[in-house]
């Protein structure tokens, strides 16, 4: 990637370029490698409905001094991201966060770049076998690139370019330790499936999102779940009910199940999915007529968070 030099006078607006740069690519990298998002957009694009808006994306990382929600948090925040919110999801002893771009709010919700959640796992709520396979794991894990954009970032020129590819390089990548053993990922599955997932793939994003509410041709959720079971033949998530949320909670929410495929792990195959489709109708806040980004529901309910990411291993 060539590196494109932005002078320190227009940090605001390198900030933005570095944003969109690494949204495109880690958007592009998904929707290469998944089919379904591509039938999707076909089949939007047949309806004559208009291009579809990501909401957020979603990133869980293992935890450890040099990897985790606090390092992926800092590094979007060094590009411009802030943190908008906390959840915690205790069957799962899944801490996550959501950031939005700073300049949010002067936004129109067509042009606000996804939010990123970003999450990790608290050890010290899981049985001393559990805890010693990911610190087996997670000791190899390597530094973060954080340091070395803090240091392009303090430059007279800065290297958009070199700083997007640093972070994309980091989370499609996905995982820095070695791949785990079936005994290994079963041990860890029987506890916590969501941590075997993580402990298989990394801090790849593991779903992108689109907001079905800026789309044309559908009233609700339930309008456009029908388009995609009847018109596309895609499965939906049913638990928690194949729509979570309503209106009185701002946000309704549903997703596809993820396909099963064959892992090669250490010694042996499992079956998991690799990723999965999410899909929101975020609530005006107010009656007027909804046009900036912060004119509807901007954050996320822990429960429907709960139900929605299980489509990331149930079959």
């Amino acid at each position: 990637m060539k590196n494109r030099l932005i002078k320190l006078g227009g940090l605001s607006s390198m900030s933005k370029t570095i944003r969109q740069s690494v949204i495109e690519h880690l958007w592009q990298h998904w929707h290469d490698q998944s089919p379904e998002i591509r039938q999707i957009a076909a089949g939007l694009q047949q309806r004559g409905s208009t291009p579809f808006v990501l909401d957020h994306f979603a990133v869980i990382d293992l935890p450890s001094v040099r990897s985790g929600i606090s390092e992926l948090g800092q590094i979007f925040s060094a590009i411009g991201y802030r943190e908008h919110g906390r959840g915690y999801l205790p069957e799962k002893q899944n801490d996550f966060l959501w950031m939005a771009e700073e300049d949010s709010a002067q936004c129109s919700a067509r042009d606000a770049l996804p939010q990123v959640v970003v999450a990790d796992f608290r050890l010290d709520e899981m049985p001393g076998d559990v805890r010693n396979i990911i610190e087996k794991y997670v000791a190899h894990t390597v530094n973060s690139p954080l340091a070395e954009i803090k240091e392009l970032l303090a430059k007279n020129d800065v290297a958009a370019d070199k700083i997007s590819q640093l972070i994309c390089d980091y989370l499609k990548a996905g995982r820095d330790w070695p791949l785990p053993t079936v005994s290994d990922f079963l041990t860890v599955r029987a506890f916590n499936e969501l941590l075997a997932w993580v402990l298989v793939f990394g801090r790849k994003p593991n779903h992108f999102t689109v907001s079905v509410h800026l789309l044309s041709g559908f009233t609700d959720l339930a309008d456009f779940n029908r388009f995609i079971e009847h018109d596309m033949r895609l499965s939906l998530n049913p638990d928690g009910g194949l729509i979570k949320g309503k209106k009185e909670s701002g946000i309704a929410q549903s997703s596809t199940k993820g396909v099963l495929r064959k892992i090669q792990l250490a010694d042996g195959e499992v079956e998991l999915p690799t990723d999965f489709t999410e899909f929101v109708w975020r609530y005006p806040v107010s009656s007027s007529t909804p046009v900036m980004w912060n004119d509807y529901f901007t954050g996320f309910v822990a429960q429907h968070a709960d139900y929605v990411i299980e489509s990331l291993y149930r079959d």
